[in-house]
């Protein structure tokens, strides 16, 4: 490639496919909570109530009293539907009597109250399986799915952001200058220091330079997100980066790498000499103890 030729590093498609996942999973969320806010929690509440119906059903039956009359005693009950309507969905009929299937006194000598319940529910196509302490929503939980699909809902529009903004971002180097991905250039001359320690472990470096009104400022070379290093594809990243390199002139910040068997053999070297000296000290003083 010319020297001159503009080095380009786009978005890599990983980072692109991640961005959108994270979309997906936070906007999939955010409808999840609502619906349990708007429908699903409400609805569960109604299923509960009509269930508390048949469990109440089956407790009346067993009066004789209520037996005798038992069709026009079931036309006069309603659904137990509790203190707060507000966990109800919107145009509940709260004057609602008994399910009819209670009315009939064949079914209900024929089959228990839960018997009845699951033909009902499987009808109606609801949940048979009801926990009166776990089942029933109170308000506080509802609001709760609300207030999830609020947080939600500002992180798929914050991974919104940022995927529109990252999907059309480049490097770019060229022969006078380089211009990072938020689209200021940045003339080589102008670079006073470029810190290196990430680039082989993280692929990330950072550029400190002298703006246009003469202010210190920073910007950053991130080879993960922008071009990546694959060698088939020419090490766009890696080339990017030499290219700035090649024209800087500034100091350059990097890993020293430690020899520690050097390290050792020295400091091993330097202990024999201690040593040494400290047993012709030791003879010295035992030379002069005998002379007096």
């Amino acid at each position: 490639m010319p020297a001159a030729s503009p080095i380009i590093c786009k978005v890599t498609s990983w980072f692109l496919w991640r961005a959108l996942l994270m979309l997906l999973m936070f906007g999939g969320f955010c409808l999840y909570f609502l619906y349990d806010w708007k429908i699903g929690y409400p609805q569960k509440n109604v299923v509960v109530a009509n269930y508390r119906a048949f469990v109440q059903a089956g407790q009346d039956w067993t009066d004789v009293n209520n037996r005798s009359r038992w069709p026009e005693f079931v036309s006069e009950q309603k659904i137990p539907w509790g203190d707060d309507l507000s966990i109800y969905p919107e145009g509940t009929d709260f004057e609602q009597t008994w399910p009819e299937i209670l009315a009939d006194e064949k079914a209900m000598r024929g089959k228990s109250d839960e018997g009845l319940w699951k033909d009902f529910a499987g009808k109606n196509r609801w949940d048979q399986e009801i926990d009166l302490i776990e089942d029933p929503k109170p308000a506080y939980k509802i609001r709760e799915q609300l207030y999830a699909a609020s947080i939600c809902g500002i992180l798929t529009l914050i991974a919104l952001f940022y995927y529109l903004r990252t999907k059309k971002r480049t490097m770019v180097a060229d022969a006078e200058t380089y211009t990072a991905p938020n689209g200021v250039r940045i003339p080589y001359e102008k670079m006073t220091t470029i810190d290196k320690r990430k680039w082989e472990t993280k692929g990330l470096a950072t550029i400190r330079y002298t703006d246009e009104g003469g202010q210190p400022a920073s910007a950053k070379i991130d080879g993960m997100v922008y071009g990546q290093f694959r060698e088939e594809e020419g090490a766009p990243a890696e080339a990017l980066f030499q290219r700035v390199l090649s024209n800087f002139e500034g100091e350059l910040i990097e890993l020293v790498s430690v020899d520690h068997d050097e390290d050792d053999g020295a400091n091993l070297e330097e202990g024999t000499h201690d040593s040494s000296k400290s047993q012709s000290s030791e003879k010295g003083n035992e030379s002069e103890d005998n002379e007096k």
